[in-house]
């Protein structure tokens, strides 16, 4: 007597396959999935073969009012489970249907145990017993022991031609899939990815940003072919697990389209050589989708009309070069003659020279593209004499306050290696420099925002007195970018802290209680230790201020003020 076991790689169906094969009178159906002991598996087996209570009941009534629970279900045990249930419920056995085991590789438990408790069903009971395992995550030290067990070994291979034409015909737009059908099977044999689940999946998600596509794509198949061969490349991935959100972030960015001087392997070049090998046409720096809507639709699922109509609209397929700024023209060299180039680099000095180039990712692609011209030696500068170049044009910027501020609200990181939805264009013979363009420009717009803070104390001052709630909502830190405005960089310490002290007390005494909230939500979170350091010995003096003052004061005076401690 041997078991069978139905192997395949996860989502080609060995599931679906079985469920078709044997109905559910012919079989009993127990997932390992997450049991992890032996005991269970009896359970598990033993919950399927008497699911009905008035016989579970019968066979254990003898057993009192314990309970063991085996997956879904408890089983009513008494003070003599141990040996004895366990005995009764290894050894009642129904062998009149099929057992399957199913998710094999999922279960925790010691495999050589497993086998050998399967095995009992098959030798000791008779029963017949089916496996469906993702066999590549066997341990290969358990091949003769599973080969002892396993008289049949079935692989199931996918359908994927059948299953794709079913599934689209099941989708919510059968019809219009005829203009990306071809596309996007073409692209699913390309990535190697022999999952019908994923499959699925993508046709799905294909068919809902489809429904956002504007109509002027749709009679061009090489725009089409564009789009839906990136889409559903890095949709694939991202479902296998090969791929992050922060990779596909940075998927337009040189790090991977550039670097081919190096030997690094990663995952783009392992999707590109299976897209190459299939002969399908695919373009990871496509700009058709910007990085935000990759990410959106992808990752987070969300189909925006409007965001993914201006993406397209945004491509370079469609916006004219000068909209962008000559960094877009040169950045774009191959599809410009010279001439174009040259005069892109003309217009780029002259907007350096007249100080209108002030946006950080307009500044770092620039300066990266006259690194890259250096490089070329189509330019008479050095590399050094550029990054010079670039730390006089930011003192330049902010002598003349020109530097645009940071954001306010700093609560989430940038992607850094990118802008407008195009990949810096750094090479080895020059990261260095590329590396600290970000950071030097992130400094200066921390001075500018600096410069600001006069301005922001005026409007707090104000608002303390004439308008708590709204000086409360400003220093607070809920997410809320127009609404928490100063609740993210380290302004309270620019008050004096007995000035501070002296205005709150000298509020309405009903919103006392008010601003210390603020103070306490502004402070939690770890936000003394992050982005509002700077206020953490403003906040000492503050607190040692009002015990003071409390100390001056008497009885329920006293009191009131002490407890605008609470919390801080």
């Amino acid at each position: 007597r041997y078991a069978v076991l139905v192997k395949g790689e996860w989502g080609v169906g060995k599931t679906h396959l079985i469920k078709n094969i044997l109905k559910d009178d012919q079989k009993f159906y127990v997932s390992l999935f997450g049991l992890t002991t032996i005991q269970e598996v009896h359970s598990a087996v033993f919950v399927k073969m008497y699911p009905n209570r008035s016989r579970l009941k019968k066979i254990l009534n003898w057993f009192g009012s314990s309970s063991m629970k085996a997956n879904d279900v408890t089983l009513a045990l008494g003070p003599l489970v141990g040996n004895i249930a366990n005995a009764l419920i290894k050894e009642k056995v129904d062998n009149s249907k099929t057992i399957v085991f199913d998710d094999l590789e999922r279960c925790s438990i010691n495999l050589e145990d497993l086998f050998g408790a399967i095995n009992k069903y098959v030798e000791h009971h008779g029963c017949k017993v089916i496996v469906i395992a993702h066999d590549d995550k066997l341990n290969d030290e358990l091949t003769d022991k599973k080969e002892k067990i396993f008289g049949q070994v079935i692989k199931v291979t996918p359908d994927i031609e059948g299953a794709f034409n079913q599934f689209i015909s099941k989708s919510k737009a059968p019809i219009a899939f005829e203009a990306i059908k071809d596309i996007i099977y073409k692209s699913f044999l390309a990535s190697e990815c022999k999952s019908l689940r994923i499959l699925d999946y993508m046709i799905n998600d294909c068919a809902r940003l489809l429904s956002c596509i504007p109509d002027k794509l749709y009679n061009n198949k090489r725009l089409l072919s564009e789009i839906f061969v990136l889409f559903t490349a890095l949709n694939i991935n991202y479902r296998l697990g090969k791929l992050k959100a922060k990779e596909i972030e940075s998927r337009n960015s040189v790090l991977y389209y550039v670097k081919k001087d190096t030997n690094a392997d990663d995952i783009y070049d392992e999707i590109k050589e299976n897209y190459k090998n299939h002969e399908v046409p695919l373009r990871l720096e496509s700009d058709l989708l910007s990085n935000e809507v990759l990410i959106d639709t992808i990752v987070n699922g969300l189909y925006d009309k409007d965001k993914i109509t201006k993406s397209i609209d945004n491509s370079r397929h469609f916006i004219k070069p000068e909209s962008k700024g000559p960094w877009f023209t040169i950045l774009n060299f191959d599809l410009y003659p010279t001439t174009d180039v040259d005069n892109a680099l003309e217009e780029l000095y002259k907007q350096f020279e007249e100080m209108q180039i002030i946006e950080n990712g307009e500044i770092q692609h620039s300066i990266n593209l006259l690194f890259m011209l250096s490089e070329a030696k189509h330019i008479d500068k050095t590399i050094d004499d550029i990054y010079l170049f670039f730390l006089e044009y930011v003192r330049k910027l902010q002598k003349n306050n020109k530097f645009p501020p940071a954001d306010l609200f700093t609560e989430y990181e940038p992607i850094r290696d990118s802008a407008y939805g195009y990949g810096y264009w750094i090479n080895d013979s020059y990261k260095h420099y590329s590396s600290k363009l970000n950071k030097i420009l992130a400094q200066q717009q921390q001075i500018a925002l600096r410069k600001r803070y006069p301005q922001f104390l005026a409007d707090l001052r104000n608002n303390l007195k004439e308008d708590t709630a709204k000086f409360c909502e400003q220093i607070s830190r809920n997410g809320l970018k127009d609404i928490n405005i100063y609740g993210y960089i380290a302004i309270l310490s620019s008050f004096k802290p007995h000035e501070f002290v002296d205005m709150w007390l000298s509020i309405d005494m009903t919103n006392w209680h008010n601003v210390r909230t603020a103070l306490v939500n502004r402070y939690s979170g770890g936000s003394l230790h992050g982005d509002l350091t700077d206020e953490g010995p403003w906040l000492k003096f503050v607190k040692m201020n009002i015990r003071h003052r409390a100390s001056k004061a008497s009885g329920i005076d006293k009191l009131r003020i002490s407890r605008l401690l609470i919390g801080l």
